[in-house]
This record gives structure tokens, C-alpha cells and sequence, in this order.
């Protein structure tokens, strides 16, 4: 396996000045020779894909059922017509909803070698409802901005430079809908313990939702849908290395491919020899049509959950809906005395280990190991505050009070 960003930087230039429609990739690799902390972020999580296609690692959630996710949409319009409606805004989060969770009503789409390869990923996007100050809110700021394609700039999550900061990263996911140059539509960052300004989803209004100022072939809410499994770590499934047969995406049942698909191909479309059923075109993290991007496969949706247990844990214990309870606690672990002053007990009742992470509530991870029934966590060393414990057990609160 080739390291996934080094190899890239050879493959990238050629295609940027033909039909791109996400620039993930990109905004990826700037920020790893920029930021020395998320390139190492990136290797971790490079790590943590390569444990997942090769099963070293627990990929399904033993309890939780669904995941309520705050998401804020910052409107930066230089004219009227981009100030898009909430009724809009309402279509595009019905529309993260419907595939999200394998309720799409035109799978019959699909070819019939893939017809039982998606899976429901129990996610439900939700209109954050409380906002950083703890005041009711419609999830939805708006913004005049005299910056034209402000979201092709480092504006647009810069409230000095004409764009809005971002509502705090750990909390809500950003999704700034603002002008794009060029025949971009969107992109997103991969997840990663490093907080940065403008985490977050970056999408066109030509892309956004269904209604308004969404555009065939992308008015189907299918681009957000696109960025929001890069946001949650999935990659396009030619890698990163487009041209090659040899990249990966980490997931088992994609097959490889070489290149990207756009508008609606036939089955089979073949651009690896390797693979007789060809291309899955109609996958999410393809850049086919609306009409024809069509679904998450089972390790896809295994592998955002495991994203979103981990580097994305924050999330799940948002202050921004209110009336969602938190996810369930497991009976089957015990973690005492909870508050403490720095040592935590941890008993459990199945596993003779399990690996865990304690991260802060920036989500940054602060420890890790392997931990037996019996053994006790040490946070001592740390500031007062909230933690969370992320194991197979799922997510629980630490509250360290030394006072």
C-alpha cells in the first residue's frame, strides 16, 4: 500500500483542470504541508483505516441505534438569490436522512450485484436548536458578504474577512453554504483530532438541497451526502491516486477503480481489469449524477461509526438539540467513583480487555491503551472538566473535579 498523500501530489494537477467536482482531496494535502499536527493526524488515521479493511479492529456499535447530530448551516450570499430559504435548507437535511439511513426510494437503481450491499448507519441530522450560548435557534445564520466565490477563499469562516466563524467544531457540524469558482460543488476535511477553524463542509448553493437555487444533475441533496462521508472519513473510491488501480479507499467491499464516474453510466463499467462487475458508480463517494449516486456499503457505514465513536465523539454529547437523550450508557461496564478526583475505577463483565481512548471535550484523545476489568484510569495530570471514554462498551462520561 502506498503512503496515501505522498503519492498523490504527483496525480492531483492533471485533473483539476477538468471535471472536479469535490475538492477534498486538495484541501486536504494543503493543510498537511501547512499544519505539521494534522499530517500527523492524517497518518493516524491512515493507521486506523488500514486496521479496519483488515478486521484488527471492532467497526459495529454493540448498542447504539441511532446518532443525533447538530448541524449548523452558516448562508454567505453575495446576492439575494444565493440567501437560500429554509424550506431548502429543511429538503437538504431530509435528504442527508433518507440515504444516511437506506431509505432511498430509487435503490431499484442499482445494479442487482450490489441491490443488498447498503446498510442504514442509524445517523439523523438534526438543525441544531440551542446555539453556543445556550439561546433557542434555527440552526441557520445568514450573512451578506461582498466576496466574490468566497468559498473558493480562506474567507468564508472568517467573520473579520467578510465570512462567519465557525459554532464550536466539537458540537456542531459547520456547513457553510456559499459560491464556489468554477465547476466546484463542495468539499470537506477529513476527520482528525486536530481543531482547525474551518473543519467543516463547504457546498455551492447549486448543490445545496432540492428546491431554490439547486441545479440538475446535483439537485437531489446527493453532494452534501457526497462531503458529509468524507467528513466522517470516507474517501472517493479510487483513493487518492485517480489513474491507478493500486489505490485504496480501505473498504472491502468496494472494488477498485481507477477514476471517477460522472453522470450516469451503464452497468458494468469496467476501468480495472481486476474488477468483472466494474466500477461502483452508484456509490455516494463517486461524483455520478444525483439521479444515479445512490448508496453507502456496509463497511462504509461501519467504518463513519467508527469515526464518529472516536474522532467525532463530541458530537454525541452536544448541548445544541434538546430533547435528545444522550447515547445509552452499557450496563455491562462500570466506571467509579464518577465524579473523581483523578482515578477512575473501570469494571466490565464480558471482555477480558478492550482498547479505549479518553478524549477532552475539544475531542482531542488525551490517553490511550488497553484496559482490563479491574484496572483504573488516571487523569490526574489533567485539568477539571468533562472526558469521555470511548471503548466496544461505547461512550461515557468522566467528570474530573479535583477541587
Amino acid at each position: 500500500m502506498k503512503f496515501i498523500f505522498t503519492s498523490f501530489l504527483v496525480f492531483i494537477s492533471p485533473f483539476l483542470g477538468a471535471q472536479n467536482l469535490c475538492l477534498t482531496a486538495e484541501k486536504t494535502l494543503e493543510r498537511i504541508a501547512t499544519n505539521e499536527s494534522y499530517r500527523i493526524e492524517m497518518q493516524r488515521l491512515d493507521s486506523l483505516s488500514m486496521s479496519f479493511k483488515e478486521g484488527r479492529i471492532s467497526s459495529e456499535s454493540r448498542d447504539v441505534k441511532q446518532y443525533n447530530i447538530p448541524v449548523v448551516v452558516h448562508v454567505l450570499y453575495e446576492y439575494e438569490e444565493n440567501n437560500i430559504s429554509p424550506e431548502q435548507i429543511h429538503a437538504q437535511i431530509d435528504a442527508l436522512n433518507r440515504d444516511f439511513n437506506w431509505e432511498q426510494s430509487d435503490k431499484d437503481k442499482i445494479p442487482g450485484i450490489w441491490q443488498g450491499i447498503g446498510k442504514e448507519s442509524g445517523f439523523r441530522f438534526h438543525l441544531a436548536d440551542k446555539d453556543p450560548n445556550g439561546d433557542f435557534t434555527t440552526g441557520i445564520t445568514r450573512t451578506k458578504t461582498s466576496i466574490k466565490g468566497i468559498g473558493s477563499t480562506d474567507f468564508y469562516y472568517n467573520k473579520q474577512r467578510g465570512g462567519i466563524n465557525p459554532w464550536p467544531l466539537p458540537h456542531y457540524v459547520n456547513i457553510w453554504v456559499c459560491a464556489l469558482e468554477g465547476n466546484l460543488l463542495g468539499f470537506s476535511y477529513l476527520p482528525s483530532n486536530s481543531v482547525e477553524p474551518n473543519d467543516g463542509i463547504v457546498i455551492d448553493p447549486r448543490a445545496f438541497g432540492s428546491i431554490g437555487t439547486a441545479q440538475s444533475p446535483y439537485n437531489l441533496g446527493r453532494t452534501l451526502v457526497h462531503e458529509m462521508g468524507h467528513y466522517f472519513g470516507l474517501r472517493h473510491p479510487w483513493g487518492n491516486e485517480e489513474g491507478s488501480c493500486t489505490d485504496s479507499d480501505y473498504m472491502n467491499d468496494t472494488p477498485w477503480q481507477r477514476e471517477a464516474n460522472f453522470g450516469c453510466k451503464n452497468f458494468p463499467t469496467i476501468s480495472c481489469s481486476s474488477e468483472p462487475d466494474g466500477d461502483m458508480f452508484v456509490n455516494f463517494m463517486d461524483y455520478s449524477n444525483d439521479s444515479c449516486s445512490l448508496l453507502f456499503t456496509k463497511d462504509q457505514v461501519n467504518f463513519m461509526q467508527l469515526i464518529i465513536r472516536t474522532s467525532k465523539v463530541t458530537l454525541l454529547h452536544s448541548p445544541a438539540i434538546t430533547g435528545m437523550g444522550e447515547e445509552s450508557i452499557n450496563s455491562r461496564i462500570a466506571i467509579y467513583p464518577n465524579p473523581s478526583s483523578g482515578v477512575f475505577q473501570a469494571d466490565f463483565f464480558e471482555d477480558n480487555s478492550t482498547p479505549f481512548e479518553v478524549k477532552d471535550a475539544l475531542g482531542r484523545t488525551v490517553q490511550s491503551g488497553i484496559i482490563e476489568s479491574g484496572n483504573k484510569i488516571d487523569l490526574t495530570r489533567f485539568d477539571d472538566g468533562m472526558y469521555f471514554l470511548v471503548s466496544s462498551f461505547g461512550v461515557q462520561k468522566l467528570m474530573l473535579k479535583k477541587g
